[in-house]
């Protein structure tokens, strides 16, 4: 036995009151039991314990040992619970949903850390726009959802991010730089804008609604990426989260253009089902990913 097992089978035979209901705890023979303890006063240069008709006691010396040694062993079932939580929660299949845009932007850098500290963890991501997440959520598809805001009181969001659009066109719209523009100088371009019914084109029209105005885009797509490839290229203007196209605005490829009225902010969170209990997994992934959002809220895109 080591050094630490002799401890061991101190702390267990004054739990149990006896050598004998100690070495049954441990799965251990009585006379291993007791050659440890031996072993133990011998090498402390004490006596712990006292042999009684009814078991054992402690002498003042295994009082002050017991003290020091309970907490310990106190910490070391702690750890061992920890670590079983550990491997429980750092494996199982999390079922995550959301939009190619949102999961390139927002999600994928998140999920590369999340991935090296759980390899274990199998992700099954499903695709498809805000409402399409939302059914596989209620259907019970999905245990969690990264969405544009808002949503039905019946779901329960677990954090928010706030999104700012801007209007973005290729270096040929250079002109449009040359001072502020209105929304009704603006909408005399042509338009390069996402499919009907996805979130980012109802907030579009919604926001020229409230100046009475109304664009029919000259081009629909139904990807952020081949919408961002178009306007590269020169053929419209197009309205998207400035954090979608910051490396395009830093490099040049992309101009954003000035326009005088304000683009409200909008949302997107991490959803959930209320009142569902989340399998170990993806409560942990929930909670690092809500961490994870709240950084980028205060530090932008990482």
């Amino acid at each position: 036995m080591s050094a630490m097992d002799h401890y061991k089978v101190f702390y267990y035979t004054v739990k149990c009151g006896s050598i004998t209901r100690a070495a049954q705890e441990l799965y251990i023979t009585q006379p291993s039991a007791s050659y440890a303890m031996k072993q133990l006063e011998e090498q402390l240069g004490v006596r712990l314990l006292v042999r009684k008709p009814k078991g054992v006691e402690m002498t003042e010396e295994g009082k002050v040992l017991y003290h020091f040694v309970e907490q310990a062993y106190g910490l070391i079932l702690a750890g061992e619970r920890k670590i079983s939580e550990m491997k429980s929660v750092l494996s199982g299949t999390i079922r995550l949903g959301a939009s190619d845009s949102l999961c390139k932007y927002y999600l994928l850098p998140f999920l590369a850390e999340f991935h090296k500290k759980a390899p274990e963890v199998r992700i099954c991501l499903s695709h498809g726009k805000t409402e399409d997440i939302l059914k596989r959520l209620g259907d019970g598809a999905i245990d969690c959802g990264i969405v544009h805001l808002p949503v039905d009181d019946r779901i329960q969001v677990q954090t928010t991010k706030t999104i700012q659009d801007c209007f973005v066109a290729g270096p040929e719209y250079a002109r449009l730089m040359e001072s502020p523009l209105t929304l009704q100088e603006l909408v005399k371009n042509p338009f390069v804008m996402l499919s009907a019914h996805s979130r980012s084109r109802t907030f579009f029209h919604a926001f020229l609604h409230t100046y009475g105005i109304d664009v029919i885009p000259d081009i629909e797509l139904g990807s952020v990426d081949l919408l961002i490839e178009f306007v590269r290229k020169g053929m419209g203007v197009s309205m998207l989260p400035r954090d979608f196209v910051k490396d395009d605005l830093e490099a040049g490829t992309l101009i954003e253009l000035n326009v005088i009225e304000p683009i409200p902010s909008r949302s997107i969170g991490v959803v959930t089902l209320p009142g569902g209990t989340l399998p170990m997994a993806s409560s942990f992934f929930v909670k690092e990913l809500t961490a994870h959002l709240k950084l980028v809220e205060v530090n932008g895109v990482v």
